[in-house]
């Protein structure tokens, strides 16, 4: 009889790629699969239906929208309520995890209504550790929980020392009850890990954020400019952005930058407008399709800045590694994780410092060295191939094996 495993997320796939991938690989490897995840009231939501078409397995989907009303309504008051007691409830486990998001409210409660049995359990997100950890502990079997991004290092709008704190509790915690702990980067690993006491320690192992080569193609671009290219979820402030379009201005007759992503009106008002004249903007796509897309460039923006908070200092993203699978040039602010992406691959691309005048430099130096970087494309195609998907999830397979193998006997 099939393996039964279940996913969970406080996002869809469409903003969790990561978790997609590993999804897709469960699937591949003849698993049943079950995966539980949000709608999130936007455009994400219909590019999420086109993906599941083609996808076996079952999908549960959570509104995070007020429709329907009871249930975000119940969950808003219980998670400020949680909010609201925290100073007498600093050790309580379910408080803690209600207090952070309102969707680990809403997670059991879906839970329930499912009513399987099984195998082995992977939560994605922060909000899915801790019914991830319940139902684990419910159903006797065992759970992994991937940290894509330090937690508690990331920029917090609301509560913010309370909030931080709530989430090194709950990753002090649950992730010593987990079968496994994966990260996204060295960094994140390391500063994950810390938070615990040594003999506390899960099993743990990097897993990085690349993509299937299948997933990207060789081009040749014989433009007369240079062609950089930025991507993201939502093109908005606070990304790097407001640093590096003055830089390209100063060459906007020899460049051409393209973002993908999501734009926000009052950012395109507020700080593209006025660079429009070399500057195409294109609308969010699937990940294959976008990494698809991404031959067309030379050189891949990775712009992520030390002063919006601690998490981007040590995240590796989607993003730096579509690049480097893409062959393209990779221009990468000096973060400690970039910097040791760029010192490990060195012949992907190279690193500059996090103000408008480093970045102006080193663009400079990439418009001069034109040629050079097209013609030394191929190789850089080549070389990342062992980045390649197909490579590290074989790491997830062992783990995946033992687990669902040790269970089984």
């Amino acid at each position: 009889m099939p393996r039964k495993i279940l996913f969970i997320s406080k996002d869809n796939l469409t903003t969790n790629p990561r978790l997609l991938k590993e999804l897709k690989l469960a699937i591949n490897l003849g698993y049943e699969v079950d995966f539980i995840g949000f709608l999130s009231g936007n455009w994400s939501d219909e590019i999420d239906k086109g993906l599941i078409k083609n996808l076996k397995a079952n999908f549960y989907y959570i509104p995070a929208t007020k429709k329907p009303f009871l249930p975000w309504f119940m969950s808003s008051i219980i998670e400020k309520f949680a909010r609201k007691i925290y100073p007498v409830t600093k050790n309580n486990l379910k408080f803690n995890a209600f207090a952070h998001s309102k969707r680990s409210v809403l997670i059991p409660k879906y839970t329930k209504l499912i009513n399987e049995k099984y195998n082995l359990i992977i939560a994605h997100t922060l909000p899915a550790l801790y019914p991830a950890f319940q139902l684990a502990k419910k159903q006797n079997i065992a759970f992994i929980f991937d940290i894509e991004d330090y937690h508690p290092g990331e920029k917090i709008s609301f509560d913010a020392k309370n909030e931080k704190a709530r989430r090194e509790f709950l990753m002090r915690k649950i992730l010593p009850k987990a079968a496994f702990v994966s990260y996204a980067s060295p960094l994140i690993g390391k500063s994950s890990i810390n938070l615990l006491k040594k003999q506390n320690a899960p099993p743990n192992l990097l897993i990085n954020n690349c993509f299937s080569e299948t997933e990207f193609q060789l081009k040749e671009n014989n433009s007369d400019k240079l062609k950089f290219v930025w991507f993201s979820q939502n093109i908005a402030a606070g990304r790097g952005l407001e640093l590096i379009l003055p830089a390209l201005e100063k060459f906007k007759d020899k460049i051409q930058l393209t973002l993908i992503g999501n734009l926000y009106n009052d950012f395109h008002t507020n700080s593209l407008i006025k660079y429009s004249d070399f500057i195409e903007i294109l609308k969010p796509m699937p990940q294959k399709e976008l990494n698809l897309k991404l031959a067309e460039f030379d050189v891949g923006l990775a712009i992520e800045l030390v002063s919006a908070d601690q998490n981007r200092d040590i995240c590796l993203t989607n993003k730096i590694f579509a690049y480097a699978q893409s062959g393209l040039y990779i221009l990468a602010t000096d973060t400690l994780a970039q910097k040791q992406f760029i010192v490990e691959h060195q012949q992907t691309g190279t690193t500059c410092g996090q103000s408008t005048e480093a970045m102006q430099l080193q663009i400079e130096q990439l418009i001069n060295n034109k040629n050079l970087i097209r013609k030394e494309k191929k190789q850089r195609f080549g070389y990342a191939k062992k980045l390649a998907w197909e490579n590290e999830s074989k790491k997830l397979v062992d783990i995946w094996n033992q687990l669902l193998t040790t269970k089984a006997t």
